[in-house]
C-alpha cells in the first residue's frame, strides 16, 4: 500500500474508540428497531387469538363458571332426529338436531351488546366444527328461547334481556351428521374481537 493509499484509509475509518463513544446511541437505535418490528407483530397476533380463540376453559358440570364477565352453565343436550314431532321442517335422513340450552349470569356492569356477540359450536374428538343455526336447520317447535347469550325473544315474541345477576336461559342448535354420540362431543361458547377472552373460549363436556 502506497502513502496516499494509507492516507486515504486513515480519512474514512472512524477514529479510534468510534464504537466505545456511541455505544448507547448504538443500543438505543437497536431498542428502537426491536420495538418497531415486535410491537405490530405483538398487535397482530393478539388480534389474531381474539379472532381465533384457541385456548379452552373447561365448564365445570352442573355448575356455574366463570368466563368472559359472566357466569355459565348448560342445562340440557338432548338430539332430535328426522320424526321427531318438534322439528318443523325438512332434515336430511342421515342428519340430526342437536339442541344445547344454558343459562348465563351476567356480572355487574356486562354490557347486553358484548354477550350477544357469542358463537356456538360443537367439536369432536376428530377435530370437526359445527357451528350453531346452520343453514338447514329446521324450524322448531315447544318453548322458545334466544339463540343469542343476552338477547332475544319469548313465546309471546316480547323481547328479553339478560339482566346482570339473574339467569338467562338460551339454546343453540345444530345440524350433525346422524349417529353422533353426545358424550363423546364438546360444546363452545367463543366470543371474537373480544379483549376479555384474550383468546380464550368455555368448553363443555356433553
Amino acid at each position: 500500500m502506497t502513502t496516499t493509499d494509507t492516507a486515504a484509509a486513515s480519512a474514512t475509518a472512524p477514529p479510534a474508540g468510534w464504537w466505545r463513544r456511541n455505544a448507547g446511541w448504538l443500543a438505543g437505535t437497536a431498542v428502537v428497531a426491536t420495538l418497531a418490528l415486535w410491537l405490530p407483530y405483538r398487535d397482530a397476533l393478539q388480534r389474531y387469538r381474539e379472532r381465533n380463540p384457541s385456548v379452552a376453559v373447561a365448564a365445570a358440570r352442573n355448575e356455574w363458571t366463570a368466563f368472559n364477565g359472566a357466569r355459565w352453565k348448560l342445562v340440557a343436550a338432548e338430539s332430535l332426529l328426522a320424526r321427531d314431532p318438534r322439528l318443523r321442517g325438512p332434515l336430511r335422513k342421515d342428519a340430526e338436531v342437536v339442541l344445547l340450552r344454558y343459562e348465563v349470569i351476567p356480572d355487574s356492569g356486562a354490557k347486553t351488546r358484548d354477550l350477544d356477540t357469542c358463537v356456538g359450536a360443537i367439536v369432536d374428538a376428530g377435530g370437526r366444527r359445527w357451528d350453531s343455526a346452520p343453514a338447514g336447520l329446521p324450524r322448531l317447535s315447544g318453548p322458545r328461547l334466544p339463540d343469542r347469550c343476552g338477547s332475544g325473544y319469548d313465546d309471546a315474541f316480547k323481547q328479553v334481556v339478560a339482566v346482570p345477576g339473574r339467569p338467562f336461559a338460551f339454546q343453540h342448535a345444530f345440524v350433525l351428521p346422524r349417529g353422533q354420540r353426545l358424550s363423546e362431543l364438546r360444546a363452545r361458547i367463543e366470543f371474537r374481537y373480544s379483549g376479555k377472552a384474550d383468546g380464550r373460549y368455555l368448553e363443555f363436556a356433553l
